[in-house]
C-alpha cells in the first residue's frame, strides 16, 4: 500500500508558533518533556531573528486537556508524523526535552521511512540516547511519592503544581501518561539517522550519561555535545543562550548548504 507523503495544511491543533520571522533561516520544532507542553517554548522567539519558533502541543494539556494523553511512543508517532509533513517545504530543525527527545527522534525516523525532506539538524538535551532504557522507572509510583520524585527532578513539577490541590489532581494522569510513553518506550534496532545531531547537556543533570549520552551511535553524520550549567531543566535558566546556539549551529549549517550549491 503506498503511503501518501504530500504536505498538508499545518494542524493548529498539534502546532503553536510563537512570533513572526520574515524570512527565517530555519524552523525550530520543539518537543516538550514529560508534563511539559508548547508553553515552555513561548518565549524563545525574542532571543532570536532568524528562526521561526514552533512547539508541539501535545493532547492532555492547554487547549487539548479534554484529549486523553498518549501513553505509547508508535500510537503517538502516527498521529503526529502526518501533521508535521507541512514543515519539509522549507529548511527546519528538531528540538527536543527529555521525553521530547525520544518523540523527535522517532518521528524523524518516519521520516526517513516515507521518505520525506529531513531536518537540517536534531538537537537534544535531558535525555539519554533512545538504545539505553530509563535508569529509573517512576511512572508506576503511588501519586504523593511520584510527586516527591518530580520534586528531585528540580523542576519537573511546576511550582503551581505544589500550591493548588485542583491542579495537581488536573495535571497528574497527564504526567504520568507521559512518563508511561517514555518508560516503556522500546527501542528498535535501525540504521542511524542521516542527520547531525547536537546534544545539549546539563553539567549536573542526574538522569543524563555522561558525554553523548550515546548519541553519536544513532547518527551517521557528527554528533557534538555542548555543556550549559544546571541540571536537568537548565534549559529554563539559560533560554538565550540555548536560543542562541540553535541559532548559531543552523546558520552554519545554512552556510555549508549555500557553499556546496
Amino acid at each position: 500500500m503506498e503511503v501518501d507523503v504530500r504536505p498538508t495544511r499545518l494542524s493548529s491543533r498539534w502546532f503553536r508558533s510563537f512570533g513572526e520571522v520574515a524570512d527565517p533561516v530555519s524552523e525550530v520544532v520543539c518537543f516538550p518533556h514529560a508534563g511539559g507542553s508548547s508553553a515552555e517554548f513561548r518565549s524563545w522567539h525574542r532571543y532570536t531573528s532568524a528562526l521561526k519558533v514552533t512547539a508541539v502541543q501535545l493532547p492532555g494539556r492547554e487547549v487539548r486537556l479534554g484529549e486523553p494523553p498518549f501513553q505509547e511512543m508508535t500510537a503517538l508517532v502516527d498521529a503526529l508524523a502526518p501533521a508535521l509533513k507541512p514543515l519539509t517545504r522549507r529548511p527546519y530543525a528538531f528540538y527536543g526535552h527529555s521525553m521530547g527527545a525520544l518523540v523527535a527522534f522517532e518521528v524523524l525516523r518516519r521520516f526517513v521511512e516515507l521518505e520525506l525532506p529531513l531536518p537540517v539538524a536534531l538537537f537534544v538535551s535531558g535525555r539519554d540516547a533512545p538504545q539505553y532504557a530509563d535508569q529509573e522507572q517512576v511512572h508506576h509510583l503511588p501519586d504523593a511519592e511520584l510527586l516527591e520524585r518530580l520534586r528531585a527532578w528540580e523542576g519537573m513539577e511546576p511550582q503551581e503544581l505544589s500550591q493548588y490541590e485542583e491542579l495537581v489532581a488536573l495535571m497528574l494522569p497527564t504526567i504520568r501518561a507521559d512518563l508511561t510513553l517514555a518508560e516503556t518506550y522500546g527501542y528498535v534496532p535501525g540504521p542511524p539517522v542521516p542527520v547531525p545531531v547536537r546534544v545539549l547537556r546539563g553539567t549536573r543533570d542526574p538522569l543524563v550519561r555522561p558525554g553523548d549520552a550515546g548519541w553519536a551511535r544513532q547518527t551517521s553524520e557528527d554528533c557534538s555535545v555542548h555543556d550549559f550549567d544546571g541540571g536537568h531543566f537548565f534549559v529554563q535558566d539559560h533560554e538565550r543562550s540555548v536560543v542562541t546556539f540553535i541559532e548559531s549551529a543552523l546558520g552554519a549549517s545554512a552556510a555549508r548548504e549555500a557553499g556546496t550549491q
